[in-house]
């Protein structure tokens, strides 16, 4: 068990502190919003205190200088570099994260130096949605995809269409349909609830899959998206941060429009996007998405800071011919209330969090992402040990007393991927791809991995 600290109790602040509790860790939430407190004290087994995270004395009521891990997540960069740098310099935290908006803090592009504010890592949210929505457009007909075991494997989540090769057969078909293909199916949703997968299941239109492959067997996809046209032309809504990055990253392939309403913002745009199409227009002007070529766009991505606007312009485009429309919401309620008329629904609470616990939990978790529709998690998770001091070392894995709706989906094994059948056995240093259904059981599984002294 761990005790952390997070400050801040927004949506990513609340449902981090919650997933933590349930993981077993000890946890004191700070913010200023008493409603906040209260909403989380009345659902949860987690410490609260009511005050401004940047401030000694609440960091010292807090019980800062007890904690093992400090994640800096309110609404305010400021705030969250001061905390940050309070709890190394006046608490002596061992660990302390800060998720940081400004791009200017991102250390790849310009430089911002940790050492400054003694941050030992930075999560920013832009450059995960950009780098996620990115993934998506990469890999045709998926709504999620993810990489894992240093871009070895991919994680695909994608719809079954009525035209397609799966709709109306047994798993077991698609295997014979195409034979040299490696994939493993992970998990399926009909209707946003889970089911059972083996090769007698029968595929429906309309169910979502969630595939692992290696790169050289991700051809597959083109048969899920076989009705679809190359990706040639994207479309992005909205300017800002993610606006700006994703055009940059998406015209060395594609050709790339972004529309900025604000006029000031689309003049930086020009100047800085060599190879991007700007225009100064609203983006909820049917006129313009008309004049613009909208039918023959293959992604729509609407990115602004407004989840109604985002909505709008996402189904305005698609009404109008876009082929995939992509739109970013933050609200939960939004997004149920959207999925079946979206494509792709990015939740940047979800993707954030991911990244977060992929460094708060153990050394040995290398990847979080959440899958599905938020209740999932896949992991990729070292193993350590002998078969004196594990208890999967040395075991096949039929023989593992899993947490139910748990499955090992793959091994990376010295640069390799191998997909998992029942017979293999799991050897120490292995990363295993792992499916859990349900969050809160990771500290089932965590016990279960742990390294034991002699618990024989």
């Amino acid at each position: 068990m761990k005790k952390i600290a997070v400050l801040g109790g927004g949506q990513v602040g609340s449902s981090l502190a919650k997933i933590l509790t349930d993981d077993g860790n000890d946890i004191t939430l700070i913010d200023t919003n008493l409603s906040v407190i209260e909403n989380l004290q009345e659902d949860n087994d987690i410490k609260t205190i009511h005050g401004n995270a940047s401030s000694p004395s609440i960091l010292e009521q807090a019980e800062v200088n007890d904690c093992d891990i400090l994640i800096a997540t309110t609404a305010s960069d400021e705030v969250n570099l001061v905390s940050c740098h309070l709890a190394k310099k006046m608490f002596n935290v061992p660990t302390v994260i800060a998720r940081l908006r400004n791009s200017e803090f991102q250390v790849s592009t310009s430089g911002f130096d940790l050492d400054l504010f003694s941050i030992d890592s930075i999560i920013s949210p832009s450059q995960l949605v950009t780098d996620f929505i990115k993934n998506i457009i990469e890999h045709p007909g998926a709504f999620q995809a993810y990489d894992f075991a240093d871009g070895n494997l991919q994680v695909i989540g994608a719809t079954v269409l009525k035209d397609g090769p799966l709709a109306g057969r047994k798993l077991s078909e698609f295997k014979k349909h195409l034979p040299n293909v490696d994939v493993k199916v992970i998990a399926l949703y009909r209707d946003r609830k889970i089911l059972p997968v083996n090769g007698t299941t029968v595929i429906e239109t309309g169910d979502d899959l969630f595939f692992l492959a290696t790169e050289e067997n991700m051809r597959f996809m083109s048969e899920l998206s076989k009705n679809q046209s190359r990706i040639e032309n994207i479309m992005i809504a909205g300017g800002g941060t993610v606006g700006m990055t994703l055009a940059d990253k998406l015209s060395q392939k594609f050709s790339t429009k972004i529309v900025e309403k604000d006029l000031i913002r689309s003049k930086y745009l020009s100047e800085s996007l060599e190879d991007t199409v700007v225009l100064n227009d609203d983006i909820s002007d049917e006129s313009l998405l008309d004049n613009e070529g909208i039918d023959e766009v293959d992604y729509f991505c609407s990115v602004t800071n407004d989840d109604q606007m985002n909505i709008l312009s996402a189904k305005l485009a698609k009404d109008l011919g876009a082929k995939k429309s992509i739109a970013i919401i933050n609200k939960l309620s939004y997004r149920k209330l959207v999925s079946k008329e979206i494509d792709v629904v990015v939740s940047p609470e979800d993707v954030t969090i991911g990244s977060i616990l992929a460094s708060v939990r153990t050394s040995d978790v290398v990847k979080v992402h959440s899958l599905g529709f938020g209740e999932a998690e896949l992991l990729e998770i070292i193993i350590h040990g002998d078969n004196k001091t594990s208890k999967v070392v040395g075991k096949k894995v039929s023989e593992l007393e899993l947490p139910s709706g748990c499955r090992i989906g793959a091994i990376y094994r010295e640069g390799k991927v191998i997909l998992l059948n029942e017979d293999v056995s799991i050897q120490s240093n292995d990363r295993l791809i792992i499916y859990l259904l349900h969050k809160k059981d990771f500290s089932k599984l965590a016990k279960l991995l742990q390294v034991s002294i002699g618990f024989f």
